[in-house]
């Protein structure tokens, strides 16, 4: 890693959880589940915003949550493993096919042009 691509150390964070359902779970139910991690993750130090989509192509959901700072996305992971909002849609995941990364962007978000 470049000096350039050192990691700040109080800076900006992207949380990346991609996932599959557990079987017999459906789409409806991790959404409305998801209503509920949302909540409580808004209310967590440290929050900027939270998106959860899916890919039909590899039947994965991508969970995008942008945090202030590293110390804010940790400590809001650990604290959402006990959480009785969170634990719903965690029924519903197949943690063993789950992957969870946190990353520094290295460039600032890139927005439409305007005319």
């Amino acid at each position: 890693m470049t000096s350039e691509m050192a990691p700040q150390a109080d800076g900006p964070i992207v949380e990346l959880v991609v996932f599959k359902l557990v079987a017999g779970a459906t789409a409806q139910q991790l959404t409305d589940a998801a209503i509920g991690v949302s909540d409580w993750v808004s209310r967590q130090p440290g929050f900027v915003s939270r998106e959860l989509s899916y890919s039909q192509e590899s039947n994965q959901w991508v969970d995008l949550v942008r945090w202030e700072n590293m110390g804010s996305a940790t400590i809001a992971s650990e604290a959402a493993m006990s959480s009785e909002q969170c634990a719903p849609m965690f029924s519903l995941i197949d943690m063993e096919q789950t992957m969870m990364l946190h990353a520094d962007p290295v460039i600032d978000p890139v927005l439409p042009r305007l005319s």
